[in-house]
């Protein structure tokens, strides 16, 4: 297991709780993401995850996947 990284994501269009939960599963089912707090107030997540096995470009695809825009912050 390498280094946990603690790391914000900005979001676009998310408008709902829905989107929020839709967000938070996409993330759940990467490998190597630790725990995710997604955030419609403030349009984005906080990710944390092993960043020997998991890259923020293959975090933002799982939300870019889900059907919303992503970039890290």
């Amino acid at each position: 297991m390498g280094e946990i990284v603690r790391q914000e994501f900005a979001i676009d269009g998310m408008s709902c709780q829905g989107c929020v939960r839709g967000v938070t599963g996409a993330l759940g089912k990467v490998a190597g993401v630790k725990s995710v707090d997604v955030s419609l107030e403030r349009s984005g997540a906080t990710v944390e995850f092993d960043a020997a096995s998991v890259q923020p470009a293959a975090i933002v695809a799982a939300i870019v996947a889900a059907g919303f825009e992503a970039r890290p912050r």
